[in-house]
């Protein structure tokens, strides 16, 4: 049985690259992993005859998925930093609508 196998999109993928989104939000928006995206990165490389980077390719991704336990939720510092924030941020927590929470950096 076939994986599921994910499109590639060159014009989104260079999109986001020069509007310069972490290697966690580019794997998010695609709904792929750390090695499709390579695979992906290095095939617009080769295309554009151009090197692209993408900030955290190099850093341990860790899974957006979050559990909330009896010690309430944690977020690890690999995974906010994926996202763009650094140690120190502070932030607003807020709920617009049920069974979504929305972090702002202050």
């Amino acid at each position: 049985m076939p994986g599921k196998e994910s499109k590639f999109d060159a014009m989104k993928l260079r999109t986001m690259i020069t509007e310069v989104k972490t290697a966690q939000q580019i794997m998010d928006a695609f709904g792929i992993n750390k090695i499709t995206l390579k695979s992906h990165l290095l095939k617009l490389m080769q295309m554009d005859q151009k090197f692209y980077r993408i900030e955290g390719m190099d850093e341990r991704t860790v899974s957006g998925n979050v559990k909330f336990s009896k010690n309430g939720l944690r977020l690890s510092p690999t995974l906010l930093g994926n996202y763009g924030f650094e140690i120190g941020d502070e932030f607003k927590v807020s709920s617009l609508e049920e069974g979504r929470i929305v972090l702002e950096k202050k």
